[in-house]
């Protein structure tokens, strides 16, 4: 069986390394293979993520691991420390110990190896992830208190600088402040269209007309600009804490919103402003005069596709416009205002994506028909047979050759190039045992994942129809990882619900043969 390694960088290396102590995946994965070498395991994959351990679902990586310890694809994992698997809350700590002890994969660290199916060892494995919790909520409680500090003192602490802004450390002290770059002249010219009565589309507009460039991207958008617009750094304040993360638990699924904080720290910076502070209230007097109160009849989802179909001309999420005076059905569209995907309506994208998992699901169920799991487990296992019976033969072809060595047939010479050519062979042979073992795997793992997802897409298709929108985005996000849609023309007159556009699908589960 093969095994794998997990290797993954906390907040505790980034500290290590600014001290100069290497580059720490590196040192990690050379411990790793070196423990391997020794213990005569031999490594199928080695999975890195430079990442917090707060969340399993932040980290991809790890979640595919966890999928192929499922279909018990690894004899065990190798990583440093326990903690490296798991940082979060009961709920992933769970999730973590679990999957190891139910499919019988071996926890493996350079100190200690850990067998679930013994009762100490999962014991064991429990208490190193609580313990592994409490050290990092201690551990984010002192780098928070830190971080207040730091900003109250003046110092920006955010990784991005904000645009007309370079981040430079302080002069003969700690941390970092910012500097204006050629960026600021543009910062200027903003605050003063905006000043002067231009709305954000309009100063957006303005700029793209007179070639200057966005940071990211090529045209400006109406958001970027309000962000410049609202932002009090440019009159040399530190904002933290802006837009501070909630998180919300519905039907057992954690999601995670970044709104405006109203209680968000703000302290005189040590860097230069741009703009006075004289000219930034009157830019949020004119930004708070545009703005059209209103209340919302509802805050229920409409788009059952919000968060799935992205632009595939430009890679924007594309999103729902209601119906108006100039439509009349709700439309799917790419907010870009400079992309060239030209919209659709939602009920027609909505039909071509459901028929589009429909499809899928009928391949699925063809696909594991035409390939029975006895007779493909069967036959992948005589293949790794084969190969282990011509190793067998090898190894007695081996001493043989010793044998005729010893007693003279052989010379030295003759001896060498037997050996030599042996040993080429046998590397060969275990490199096919190799992979004869890991079809074996797939061809059982991917039959027991296949007999998992079939009745689960079949659930979300029977239900789907008779439910809301937002049930239905609910729905199609437990199987659908994105889609990706394009058209190019639009519709003539007469033939508004022609559907003359493509629409990639990417299920969350792998593809069929």
């Amino acid at each position: 069986m093969l095994y794998a390694i997990y290797l993954r960088k906390s907040r505790a290396d980034l500290e290590a390394e600014a001290m100069g102590q290497g580059e720490t995946l590196a040192r990690h994965r050379a411990a790793l293979l070196d423990y391997a070498a020794h213990h005569g395991l031999e490594i199928g994959a080695v999975y890195e993520e430079i990442i917090s351990g707060e969340s399993i679902d932040a980290r991809p990586k790890m979640k595919q691991l966890l999928r192929e310890v499922e279909q018990g694809r690894w004899a065990g994992v190798l990583c440093m420390d326990i903690d490296r698997l798991a940082r979060g809350n009961s709920a992933d700590q769970a999730r973590v110990s679990n999957t190891f002890r139910i499919s019988g994969t071996l926890i493996i660290t350079p100190s200690k190896v850990y067998d679930q199916s013994r009762e100490s060892d999962e014991e064991y494995v429990d208490f190193e992830l609580f313990m592994a919790r409490r050290e990092y909520k201690a551990i984010s409680r002192r780098i928070m208190r830190g971080r207040i500090a730091s900003v109250k003192e003046g110092h920006f602490i955010g990784s991005t600088p904000p645009y007309g802004y370079d981040k430079v450390k302080v002069e003969k002290g700690r941390g970092f402040t910012l500097l204006p770059n050629s960026e600021s002249d543009t910062v200027k010219q903003i605050y003063s269209m905006c000043i002067s009565g231009m709305g954000c589309n309009a100063i957006a507009r303005r700029l793209d007309m007179m070639g200057v460039t966005p940071r990211k991207g090529s045209s400006w958008s109406s958001a970027s600009i309000q962000d410049i617009l609202k932002n009090p750094v440019y009159c040399g304040k530190i904002r933290w804490q802006y837009r501070k993360e909630e998180k919300s638990l519905t039907d057992g699924i954690v999601t995670t919103h970044r709104r405006e904080n109203p209680d968000c720290i703000i302290a005189q910076g040590l860097h230069p402003a741009l703009i006075c502070e004289e000219e930034f209230d009157q830019a949020q007097q004119f930004l708070n005069s545009r703005r059209i109160p209103h209340k919302k009849e509802s805050t229920e989802l409409r788009n059952p596709l919000s968060g799935l179909v992205y632009c595939g001309m430009c890679g924007s999420m594309m999103t729902r416009l209601g119906t108006g005076s100039r439509n009349h059905s709700d439309t799917l569209r790419c907010p870009n205002r400079n992309c060239g995907n030209v919209s659709a309506k939602l009920e027609l994208v909505e039909s071509a994506l459901v028929e589009g998992v429909a499809r899928w699901l009928n391949d699925c169920r063809v696909n594991v028909s035409r390939k029975p799991a006895a007779d493909t487990a069967k036959a992948e296992r005589t293949a790794a047979d084969k190969v282990r019976a011509e190793l067998a033969k090898l190894d007695s072809q081996r001493e043989r050759i010793y044998l005729f060595l010893e007693q003279g047939v052989y010379s030295a010479g003759e001896f060498r190039e037997r050996m030599e050519s042996l040993e080429k062979r046998r590397t060969q042979l275990s490199e096919n045992l190799r992979q004869a073992e890991q079809a074996v795997s797939e061809a059982e793992g991917n039959r027991q994942l296949y007999a998992q997802i079939i009745p689960s897409v079949e659930r979300v298709m029977d239900i789907y129809a008779q439910s809301t929108p937002e049930e239905k985005n609910r729905l199609l996000k437990t199987i659908i990882s994105r889609a990706e849609y394009i058209k190019m023309e639009r519709n003539t007159r007469g033939n508004a619900d022609r559907c003359n556009f493509t629409l990639n699908v990417t299920p969350l589960f792998p593809e069929t043969d």
